[in-house]
């Protein structure tokens, strides 16, 4: 049976193209689940070609874009291009990887685009994944899993001299008549060259001064940290629920939380918000994902969704944030909505 379900550029194996989700806006469009699809085939000793791919196409639009306050208006339109070959090395077994090439179409400084038609890659990742590696009797839910790294090929994950992500991710799933259910939990490590991001003074030009609190720090001839604190390490929850409303059309939510600790630990002071506490640095992001797809071929889907990435809670942590369609006036510019078309080959 056809089954379109949310995944993003994360979820099953491409996940590990954006490792730290609070460093980065990644609008990572739905795909066709692969694990009904593998299974079927193996269920019926089929046995496809073991080289293919996914290729998706995607239109996503900025809530803020269209705020009439100029000084509060956060623009911003992306097209994305991500491709995911794999190898089958078992009809259950695959070896993938996975690149997005991304333009965005106008500025917005608050997410690094400083100008238009600026043309970014996401992560390279790597991943071994099994589709069922058991079956809990009785209760027929199936467990899954996948081991991931990506490589810093991205501008975000360059700025925090990043040399390689590493994730180990463990799934379940089950089916109930047209309702696929899902839940997966991911640890990931970070190997990063400073506890801290740095910027190299002989490419940024000379129109730019690099300055941060209590002074630069000078880690190499041209290396200079920029402040801040890179992530060391951190895990993920995710949730997905598909309801199949037609044999060509299904209904899907996804909702991830994302937790991950600094390197460095630090004291509380004077001047620390009465809402921190002390200790090591603790980042946590969560992302709210509504999809409607249609199949228009086995091999061919097109989605309508949108995607929100905020904080669990508010600021003075007194009340939880709505992951999902979140167009209020404080969360507007971290919500997408996106287009997206996906074929399988």
């Amino acid at each position: 049976m056809r089954r379109a379900v949310v995944i993003t550029a994360t979820l099953l194996y491409v996940v590990a193209a954006s490792p730290v989700f609070a460093f980065e806006r990644n609008t990572a469009p739905p795909a066709l689940t692969e694990e009904e699809r593998a299974r079927e085939e193996a269920k019926q000793g089929k046995v496809p070609f073991p080289i293919g791919g996914i290729v998706t196409l995607t239109n996503s639009l900025g809530g803020g874009t269209f705020v009439a306050d100029e000084y509060v208006r956060r623009a911003a339109f992306d097209v994305s291009l991500g491709l995911n070959p794999y190898w089958r090395i078992t009809p259950l077994l695959r070896l993938s990887a996975g690149l997005t090439v991304s333009k965005s179409m106008v500025e917005n400084y608050d997410s690094g685009v400083t100008y238009k038609r600026r043309t970014t890659l996401s992560d390279v990742s790597l991943a071994l994944t099994h589709y069922r590696l058991y079956t809990i009797p009785v209760l027929g839910i199936g467990i899954n899993g996948a081991l991931s790294f990506s490589f810093p090929t991205s501008p975000q994950s360059r700025y925090r001299r990043l040399y390689l992500s590493s994730r180990a991710r463990v799934g379940l799933s089950k089916v109930l008549g047209p309702v696929y259910l899902s839940y997966g939990f991911s640890f990931y490590k970070n190997f990063n060259q400073y506890t801290t991001p740095a910027l190299n003074s002989s490419d940024v030009g000379d129109h730019v001064i690099l300055s941060h609190f209590e002074g630069n720090e000078q880690l190499t001839t041209d290396l200079v940290a920029a402040g801040g604190n890179n992530t060391s390490f951190g895990v993920t929850n995710s949730l997905i629920a598909s309801w199949n409303i037609t044999d060509f059309l299904a209904l899907a939510l996804m909702y991830q939380l994302n937790s991950g600790w600094t390197y460095n630990s630090f004291d509380k002071d004077v001047l620390s918000s009465p809402y921190a506490t002390s200790g090591r640095g603790q980042r946590d992001s969560q992302m709210g994902v509504v999809d409607l797809t249609y199949t228009v071929l086995p091999e061919l889907s097109v989605s309508l969704g949108t995607q929100t990435m905020v904080a669990p809670k508010t600021d003075d942590n007194e009340a939880f944030v709505f992951p999902f369609m979140n167009f209020s006036n404080n969360y507007r510019n971290n919500t997408y909505v996106y287009l997206s078309v996906t074929g399988i080959f």
